[in-house]
């Protein structure tokens, strides 16, 4: 419960805590580069109904010629940072934050970055055309603590 009401306050990581099947729409606006300080950031804002759940602004960067998505959630006096590797195996998109180099889930607080104990995973395909279907799979210390199943439909 404490979770719960901090969360819909902050307007961030507030996703449903229910296994029933949730609507959540989106928008994706453009985010000052210079304010951002990465190439070509994007902000996905997530809704159920009309209230905000989760923000995460995107971009990219290349290590040692590896793509990596470099995802941001805003939060309070801090970012919590996923570095996700993408894999494309047999038709299917990975990204994990358990890779090679910089992949990871990090805390950025003032100039401090601390790796995180958690870990997550999706595995993603298009079923049909125009249609993805997304497995999220987060742990924490090593042990499952999260599994979100998605359906994500073109506009």
């Amino acid at each position: 419960m404490c979770y719960k009401l901090i969360s819909t306050k902050l307007q961030q990581l507030n996703l449903p805590i229910s296994s029933k099947r949730t609507e959540m729409t989106y928008k994706i606006r453009a985010v000052d580069q210079t304010l951002d300080g990465r190439k070509n950031p994007r902000a996905w804002i997530r809704q159920v109904k009309e209230n905000t759940v989760f923000v995460a602004i995107y971009s990219q960067h290349k290590t040692e010629g590896r793509t990596y998505m470099n995802i941001a959630l805003p939060l309070p006096y801090s970012s919590m940072i996923g570095i996700l590797q993408l894999d494309a195996i047999d038709g299917s998109l990975i990204l994990s934050s358990e890779g090679e180099s910089d992949s990871g889930i990090y805390l950025a607080a003032g100039k401090a970055l601390f790796k995180l104990p958690l870990s997550e995973h999706f595995l993603i395909n298009e079923t049909i055309t125009g249609i993805l279907t997304a497995h999220h799979k987060m742990r924490i210390f090593g042990i499952p603590f999260l599994h979100i199943d998605y359906t994500i439909n073109q506009k």
